[in-house]
This record gives structure tokens, sequence and C-alpha cells, in this order.
């Protein structure tokens, strides 16, 4: 198999190449570790930023399929009746996190975005439904706005102002896009 090269670095071990749930999934162990299912799974849950599903039937098989693949390694917490697992990341699994920051795939660079395929429908609404969507999705926007702020004074996480940055920037640039919709909805 062809070494593949991201970012100008060699990476010799694709059969550890991550999909970017398992990236997310595995990075927050790095960061955590020893943790278990639960304790990862509650990060991502009070977490107002995270794309990545936590439900039981998709975290569990995930943690399977990363054991199987030596990406990470379990013990049993001791003194723990309900049988639950420490987990930690293996040097493997470190490697993967490794060469999945540094692949930079196509659907990074333009993220999909429900309210924009949406608009792409407008034409089905009357334009006081447009403007109503536009309202609401703009006030979920405000809300979502103060959520990461607040969460972002509580949490600590590497690279944190910049990671926040681009969550608030994001937002502000959603909520500019939704203006110039209504403007030119108004105008229209």
């Amino acid at each position: 198999m062809p070494t593949q090269r991201h970012c100008g670095v060699p990476l010799t071990n694709s059969d550890a190449r991550l999909t970017d749930d398992e990236g997310t999934f595995l990075s927050l162990l790095v960061r955590l570790e020893p943790a278990t299912a639960y304790q990862l799974s509650k990060v991502y849950a009070d977490s107002p930023v995270s794309n990545f599903g936590t439900s039981k039937g998709k975290i569990y098989p995930l943690i399977r399929r990363l054991k199987e693949r030596r990406l990470i390694e379990a013990s049993l917490v001791q003194d723990d009746a309900r049988g639950s697992e420490q987990l930690s990341a293996t040097d493997r699994g470190r490697d993967a996190v490794r060469g999945w920051v540094l692949d930079i795939r196509s659907n990074h660079l333009l993220l999909e975005d429900p309210l924009r395929t949406k608009v792409q429908s407008f034409g089905l609404l009357s334009r006081a439904e447009q403007l109503v969507w536009i309202a609401e999705a703009k006030a979920a926007l405000n809300e979502k706005l103060a959520e990461v702020e607040s969460y972002g004074a509580e949490v600590s996480v590497p690279y944190k102002e910049l990671v926040h940055d681009n969550a608030v920037s994001s937002l502000r640039a959603r909520l500019g896009w939704l203006d110039r919709l209504e403007s030119a909805i108004f105008n229209g």
C-alpha cells in the first residue's frame, strides 16, 4: 500500500486511519485518559459544539472496533460492581490520532450546513414563511452563541481560546449570512 502524505508528513500506518468520529473520540480519550465510556459520553453530551452522536448504540460499538484494531485498551475499574472498563489509548492509537490530525480531507473544508441546504428549497415557502424561518433560525443561533460563550468560560481544552474563537466566529458568520438572506428577501 502506498505511503500517504498529509501536511507533508508521510503516514505509513494506513490501516490505523481513523474516521472523523473515531478521531474525535480517540483524541478525547488521549486528553482525558484513563476514562470510562460513561465519562467520555458525558463530555460529548455537555458540549454545545460537538456534532458527534454519543448514544450508547454508537459509542460502545466504536469502542469495540477501536479495541479490535488495538488502538485502545481496557482494564476493569476496581471496586466497580457494574464491570465498568477504564479505557486508555495505545501507542498505536496515539499514532492514529496524530495521523488523523494531520489528515485534511475535502469534507473538512466546507462543512455540511443543513440551514444552507434548506434555503435551496425556499421557493416552496411563502415570503412570510421565509421571514419567520429566518427569524427562528437567528433566535436559535443566538441561543447557541450564548450557550457556547457560557461553556467556553467553564472548560479547559488545548488551544481553548482559538477553538472557542472558531465556534463563536462560525456562529456569527451564520448570523451575518441570515441577515443578508433576510435583506435579500425584503428587497427582492
